[in-house]
């Protein structure tokens, strides 16, 4: 493929939750507001949780278009790279970046060493690094007076530039200052990671900087239960929020003063937080250490005079207006968007006369994801995968490798599809079936070279893992779904700890999760429940019933009562047909036909047949429906809005779907029964075909959030494909 050609490449790790990616993302829309071509190349930070996908800010640029983000493979000629935290160049990459550089900077957001004199990072390393993948050493940029100083106590120090790559706003972000206060109360407030260094060290030094004081109002975002645990009993004139609560900027307009005070282990490298603030218009209270930084922008003093000035500035109106008018000239002095684009262009002059940027910041290559599924007794596994898979297409190309006879589906849905068949559809011992799926899967990496493997099962099958582990540069991620029989798999969960990350799909009857995944813990993404369609992907009532060839006139019913592979379900469907053939008027009954299920002929007489897939295009047609509460249907009848009956598939090797049954009932978003008790079925339909009834569960489901979790899992599994790994054998030396 033809290099990619820009002003400016960004490497870096994406993910970071704080300062580091908004720093970054700022920079980059100024540059980009100013005409710059940039690119961004991901690279893994080896100290991030890894269930993060990119900060949203910086994920909202490349989706503007602003910033190009770089696939694995491409090749890209820079006029000038910034690499950013010289922690994420440490170790070599396991594949070549393929990037050629005319000039480089190294932007130091964290000291070499810390408070206490402790190495964050091995100078040496990066630099040797960083000089292997440019080509060139770059010269290290402090963000701030603190990072230069940190590096002026070292007897061996990197280049360090001649000034300070300080963080910036993004273009539009620099507000107006205050007139006055914003009520009779002062609002005292800070908000940051819940990081312990990132707060006082402890109650007392709490109390210090943010008083137990009736006469000031004090607001906190990111007082995570760790700080909670520093604290103690919160003072009744605290309001605190978790990180990322509200919007910065939303949670800025509701203060009047911002008072930053860190503990003593911690060395600010620069302070983002306080410059949004600045540029909010606030007033800001800082140590005194600050002041070659932010200068007349700021108050200095020491926490335990934090009280006394806030008191004197609100009863000096004036005095508060002229402090916030110094705030935002300082910040339009020194922080400005102009000032990264200033700096840039005294390195390589004004942005290149190139073609306009493409509409999307994502290239044309993309890397693949290789989404591996179990084989199931239904279809779950294949249609979630395939549901996170239909919404990264734009993003990275999927492949589905699957268990399930099912396959063809996956192929009729347009994606590259394998099959690998389960050991019991082969007659295969277990012990034999390991291995061959093993090198099977082994050479099916190799082939597709993927940048993500995505497990989709109950079961980690060692030849999955074991070609996994094989595996080079190669990111792995388990998505599990809950409600496993309480002390069931622990041997599957212990399995967790070879893959980089699990995604868990949101179950809606989570609080009746008995099973051993609720407590594992580890590198988690909780997404919300995952369906395949979206609502405005159905078919509206009449045309669903057009194709269905359903009299428009007459109530209809669904049966989804699931594959039958480990239950018989043929006695159920003749008590529930024989109990809906009493009801006035009768419903038609629809019978949702497995692709894989035991009974492949045509539906019973009376009965409609439904094969296609997905079940959930056609939901809209019917007053009700009957069904196995299984982890799809139940989410996907629930956001349809569609009246159910819940039933259960209680075979041992099933998740707890009485529980997620039950637990839809107790909510009164739809009804439920054992399945092995005739007399509960027989009376639920009864209800549940009451029109009054169907209107009460349509409401109740209506409140129900929309939001898909395949988008969620989708996003996060494309940034993944785009991020760098070191090699495994790389100390960085």
């Amino acid at each position: 493929m033809p290099s990619l050609e820009t002003d400016v490449l960004v490497l870096g790790d994406f993910r970071f939750p704080g300062g580091t990616s908004t720093g970054m993302a700022a920079e980059i829309a100024a540059l980009a507001h100013a005409g710059y071509r940039v690119a961004l190349l991901p690279v893994e930070a080896p100290f991030l949780a890894r269930h993060r996908g990119f900060h949203p800010e910086i994920a909202a640029l490349i989706e503007a278009g602003q910033a190009a983000l770089v696939p694995p493979g491409q090749r890209v000629r820079a006029r000038l790279a910034c690499l950013h935290h010289p922690a994420c160049f440490t170790r070599f990459p396991a594949h070549p970046l393929h990037v050629e550089a005319a000039q480089a900077v190294l932007v130091v957001h964290h000291p070499p060493v810390d408070a206490q004199g402790v190495a964050q990072y091995d100078i040496a390393a990066v630099r040797t690094v960083a000089a292997a993948i440019l080509g060139t050493e770059p010269d290290w940029a402090p963000v701030g007076p603190a990072m230069r100083a940190a590096f002026g106590a070292l007897a061996t120090a990197p280049p360090l530039t001649a000034e300070d790559w300080v963080g910036v706003l993004a273009p539009g972000r620099i507000g107006r200052p205050r007139k006055g206060l914003l009520g009779g109360r002062p609002v005292l407030g800070r908000h940051s990671r819940p990081d312990r260094a990132k707060w006082p060290d402890d109650r007392a030094g709490f109390l210090a900087a943010y008083p137990d004081a009736p006469d000031i109002e004090v607001r906190l975002m990111g007082f995570g239960p760790a700080l909670r645990q520093r604290v103690g009993p919160l003072p009744a004139n605290w309001q605190v929020l978790p990180f990322g609560a509200v919007p910065v900027w939303h949670f800025l307009a509701g203060l009047d003063f911002y008072a930053h005070f860190h503990g003593s282990d911690w060395i600010e490298a620069f302070g983002r937080a306080i410059l949004e603030a600045m540029g909010a218009g606030l007033v800001c209270l800082l140590p005194p250490d600050f002041e070659p930084l932010f200068a007349e922008g700021a108050v200095y003093c020491q926490p335990d005079e934090v009280a006394d000035r806030v008191r004197a500035l609100h009863g000096h109106p004036a005095d508060y207006a002229r402090q916030s008018e110094q705030a935002i000239a300082v910040v339009r002095e020194r922080f400005a968007p102009e000032i990264a684009v200033a700096r840039v262009a005294a390195r390589i002059g004004p942005p290149a006369d190139r073609p306009a940027a493409p509409a999307t910041g994502r290239g044309h290559w993309r890397p693949r994801i290789l989404h591996v599924t179990s084989n199931g007794v239904g279809m779950g596994h294949l249609t979630r995968a395939m549901a996170v898979a239909r919404r990264h297409r734009d993003r990275a190309e999927p492949v589905i490798v699957t268990m399930s006879r099912a396959f063809a589906i996956a192929r009729d849905e347009g994606f590259m599809a394998e099959y690998i068949p389960f050991f019991r559809g082969t007659g295969m011992a277990q012990e034999v079936w390991r291995p061959t799926l093993r090198a099977e899967l082994t050479e099916m990496l190799r082939y597709y070279r993927p940048g993500v493997v995505v497990l989709d099962a109950n079961v980690p099958y060692e030849g999955v893992t074991g070609a996994i582990d094989q595996a080079q540069g190669l990111w792995s991620v388990w998505l599990r779904r809950a409600m496993w029989p309480p002390g069931a798999g622990a041997g599957f969960v212990a399995q967790q700890r070879r893959f980089d990350a699990v995604i868990e799909p949101g179950e809606l009857a989570a609080p009746f999760d008995r099973g051993l995944t609720r407590d594992a813990g580890g590198d988690v993404l909780a997404v919300a429940p995952i369906r395949y369609l979206d609502a405005p992907e159905a078919l509206p009532r009449q045309a669903a019933r057009v194709v269905l060839g359903l009299d428009p006139d007459r109530p209809a019913v669904v049966l989804q009562l699931g594959a039958g592979n480990n239950i018989r379900t043929e006695g159920l469907r003749i008590l529930i047909a024989a109990a809906l053939a009493t009801l006035r008027p009768e419903p038609q009954i629809v019978l949702a036909q497995w692709q894989i299920g035991r009974d492949e002929g045509d539906a019973p007489e009376g009965m409609i047949g439904l094969r296609s897939f997905p079940f959930a295009r056609f939901l809209n047609a019917f007053d009700f429906a009957v069904a196995m509460a299984g982890y799809n249907t139940f989410h996907e009848n629930l956001a349809a809005g569609l009246p159910t009956l819940f039933l259960s598939n209680e075979h041992h090797e099933q998740d707890e779907q009485w529980l997620r049954a039950d637990y839809a009932r107790i909510r009164g978003l739809a009804l439920a029964a054992r399945t092995a008790n005739g007399c509960d079925i027989v009376r639920a339909l009864e209800e549940i075909a009451l029109p009054d009834r169907q209107a009460a569960l349509r409401r109740a489901c209506a409140r129900l959030p929309q939001t898909n979790g395949a988008d969620q899992a989708a996003r996060y599994l494309a940034d993944l494909a785009h991020i760098r790994r070191p090699h495994p054998a790389s100390s960085g030396g």
